[in-house]
């Protein structure tokens, strides 16, 4: 796993904090750095006061009990890997979970997804205001039902970068979700949506009469740009392995969710290009259309040197 320096369980107290919590304590423990955990649970009302230290030592003895048990399973030692909780309400847990990850700088956040009704997809208020405000990696976990060398990786990227900082994301994607797959079935998947920009407006337009041959040719020569700028990518990363290039032809945002579902990806590795000067509006329009149509876990990085709008 790619080497992470401070990591922060974060929970909302809710049930069904397992995996991200064990997924959280190997990490810490393959890197041999500190794990740290945030409980950020509701404020009560001002009638109802007099119950919240009970239900707050009683969520921390609740996860004081999983930490144990997963210490047993991974056969990890207190003095092999120490877990310090902290509780703190809030009405915001988000902003609580990110100003925690600012004031320790922490390096990455572990998180149970928000669980989804029946048929929904994407993620709900909470997850989704950390996907555009966290500044560190965030690891939104759902539940998997595969033994962990069954388990795919997937990884979108766009080797057509307009910038600096776009390119070094795309490396640092491609680097993280290798690691990842490290720790899992061993296969990367790199899906990489590539179109004719032009394509939509002169394929059977009655008032611009293209010849079939010539669009055929702009579409060759446009799949052939892609194709050659993803593999230069791929070898400037240095990445090894087993790797599944997956090059779709259509928008990202029509063809990944689909497309993630059909080769039953557990966890997607994905950019979240940041807009700045638009206060509170972080993640690019493809971003944010795929992240509200998955349902799988979900690896997302900003770009290097995103501010978060929580200080």
């Amino acid at each position: 796993m790619k080497r992470f320096a401070n990591i922060l369980f974060a929970t909302q107290g809710l049930p069904g904090h397992s995996e991200a919590l064990e997924q959280a304590m190997r990490i810490a423990s393959s890197n041999k750095v500190p794990v740290s955990g945030l409980i950020a649970c509701p404020d009560f009302p001002a009638d109802m006061l007099q119950y919240q230290q009970s239900y707050e030592q009683s969520l921390q003895d609740s996860l004081k009990q999983s930490i144990q048990e997963y210490r047993q399973k991974l056969d990890l030692s207190e003095d092999d890997l120490a877990f310090p909780l902290t509780v703190k309400s809030s009405e915001k847990p988000a902003v609580c979970i990110i100003k925690e990850a600012l004031a320790d700088n922490k390096d990455l956040i572990i998180k149970e997804a928000e669980p989804l009704g029946e048929g929904a997809e994407g993620f709900k208020a909470i997850d989704m205001t950390l996907l555009r405000k966290c500044p560190c990696p965030l690891w939104l976990h759902r539940p998997i039902d595969k033994p962990r060398d069954k388990r795919r990786v997937a990884v979108a990227i766009d080797p057509l970068t307009a910038s600096d900082e776009q390119h070094s994301l795309a490396v640092r994607l491609l680097e993280l979700s290798r690691s990842i797959a490290d720790t899992c079935d061993s296969r990367l998947h790199v899906i990489s949506c590539w179109e004719y920009y032009l394509e939509n407006y002169l394929h059977d337009n009655a008032w611009i009469q293209v010849d079939d041959a010539e669009l055929k040719h702009e579409l060759d020569k446009a799949k052939a740009d892609h194709k050659q700028a993803l593999q230069q990518l791929l070898e400037e990363s240095g990445i090894t392995g087993e790797i599944v290039i997956h090059h779709l032809h259509g928008k990202p945002d029509e063809k990944i969710p689909d497309y993630v579902e059909s080769i039953e990806v557990d966890v997607l590795v994905m950019g979240t290009l940041a807009r700045t000067g638009i206060s509170g509006y972080v993640i690019g329009n493809t971003a944010e259309n795929i992240l509200q149509s998955i349902n799988c876990s979900l690896v997302a990085l900003k770009p290097d040197g995103f501010v978060s709008p929580i200080q």
